[in-house]
């Protein structure tokens, strides 16, 4: 099968876990792919360490940013550099099974399927696990504008087919999510996977201390990125908040 994946890794302050995350990619059983890692001025030594690990692999391409500007920026970058039919996202502290890219990618050329996601697990700090398992099959723009199921770890989408679609800027702290509402307003279905494929890493920080400024942000992209009117942008919001709260997957 020659087809190419582009694997797009926004870098910043990771030199602690980036390595798990290049090993996971070492291990795929599908071996076509190009390893895009975009530093993006770490305040450590991560863009030596990155250089020094990745020193001997021709498939990989280290890029940086010309200045700080955020993950949405650094992958931006990458995207605009990537040369495979798919573009998939791994960021620098999370992981993939050894099969993921296999299987996603004859599941999506099998079923001529332009975005694909799967299930995943989170991995939390006290090494507990939990599994993030869907039960939508897939999900169009409708249904991501109040929920997103597509974790950007596990999500791919065929740019030979839907052309090169970047980060929106315009999203602050939700640029995965304007991400995939730009991916599907055209009509474009998104289908899951159904097999655990990655492993989402959570960090120490809190979430909870920052939920009113995410429901601010998130209220921001149905304002400013979907250009919703006042109504309807609290409609989904609510609708979001909803969902969340009663796990309505």
């Amino acid at each position: 099968m020659n087809i190419m994946v582009s694997i797009i890794t926004p870098a910043y302050n990771c030199k602690d876990t980036i390595k798990e995350t290049y090993d996971s990619i070492l291990s795929q059983t599908f071996s076509n792919w190009e390893w895009i890692v975009v530093e993006d001025h770490s305040k450590d030594d991560s863009f030596e360490y990155i250089k020094e690990i990745v020193k001997d692999d021709s498939k990989v391409v280290l890029l940086r940013t010309n200045k700080n500007s955020g993950a949405a920026t650094a992958r931006n970058v990458g995207i605009k550099a990537a040369k495979g039919k798919y573009i998939a996202f791994l960021d620098a502290d999370d992981m993939w099974s050894p099969d993921k890219l296999e299987k996603q990618i004859a599941f999506m050329e099998l079923n001529n399927c332009f975005i694909s996601y799967s299930d995943y697990d989170v991995l939390y700090p006290n090494g507990e696990i939990k599994h993030y398992k869907p039960k939508a099959k897939s999900i169009g723009y409708k249904q991501i504008l109040y929920k997103v199921d597509i974790g950007c770890l596990t999500g791919m989408y065929n740019a030979e087919a839907l052309g090169k679609v970047y980060m929106p800027l315009d999203c602050e702290k939700r640029e995965d999510h304007g991400f995939w509402l730009d991916l599907t307003r055209n009509g474009t279905v998104a289908y899951k996977i159904s097999e655990t494929l990655a492993t989402y890493r959570i960090g120490n920080q809190g979430v909870s201390s920052n939920k009113r400024k995410m429901i601010k942000y998130q209220y921001r992209l149905y304002r400013k990125h979907e250009h919703f009117n006042v109504i309807k942008s609290w409609w989904y919001l609510f609708r979001r908040i909803a969902n969340k709260v009663f796990h309505k997957y």
